[in-house]
């Protein structure tokens, strides 16, 4: 029985782990078209630069807080 258990855990584990990595890298990615497509609108430049910013802080950030699970 503890086999299914410890078998389970580590699915749902690696599962949590690919969704981690997909959320970071679409933050990140986003975060890095946000960069760019701050220098192209005709407002807010600002406040699009800082959204990216943050996006790809937190696409950093996310793999770092789940590492050590």
């Amino acid at each position: 029985m503890s086999s299914q258990t410890t078998q389970r855990n580590e699915a749902t584990e690696r599962a949590g782990a690919i969704a981690r990595f997909l959320v970071a890298f679409i933050l990140f990615v986003g975060g890095m078209v946000a960069f760019g497509w701050a220098f192209t609108v005709d407002s807010g430049h600002a406040w699009i630069f800082s959204a990216g910013l943050v996006m790809v802080t937190l696409g950093c950030f996310i793999p770092m807080a789940g590492r050590d699970r």
